[in-house]
């Protein structure tokens, strides 16, 4: 994609025989397991990848701005792309590298205290129970990692 903006329109002029809608259909309505997906990437990189001596797990978050309220996890944070506090969501995300070759493995949107504290938003946002508590980004990282150990 040769274009700033990343939405189904620009994805769906480089996934061959696709459109738009269905591209937005596949990613918002399909019956899809994302965890089931992204282990599944993790086993194989990790097979490619991983178990080499010169081979590492780097953890970053990046922000990705916002201009609403509605989007799960927005809020007025520090955007690292952005080098300043600014209405966003912030993810944390693991890859996994070895020599020129790197790939994500795993990622966790990080949910602000303004968030967490909010059970009746977190539930009209669809967030399941279980992930409406507070974590901070070291804490989301540290469970990336021992997830990701166990899995292989």
């Amino acid at each position: 994609m040769q274009t700033t903006r990343k939405n189904m329109e620009r994805m769906a002029e480089v996934v061959p025989d696709s459109d738009e809608q269905v591209l937005q259909h596949f990613l918002s309505n399909s019956n899809w397991k994302e965890r089931e997906v992204l282990d599944q990437v993790a086993l194989e990189v990790n097979h490619q990848l991983g178990g080499k001596r010169d081979s590492a797990l780097h953890i970053d978050e990046s922000g990705f701005g916002k201009k609403g309220t509605h989007s799960v996890g927005v809020a007025r944070q520090y955007n690292g792309r952005l080098g300043k506090v600014d209405n966003c969501q912030v993810g944390v995300f693991a890859a996994l590298n070895h020599g020129k070759r790197v790939s994500l493995i795993d990622g966790r949107l990080y949910l602000p205290e303004c968030w967490t504290n909010d059970p009746d938003r977190c539930d009209a946002a669809g967030i399941p129970k279980a992930e409406q508590s507070f974590k901070t980004k070291p804490e989301l990282a540290l469970e990336m990692v021992r997830y990701n150990r166990r899995l292989g």
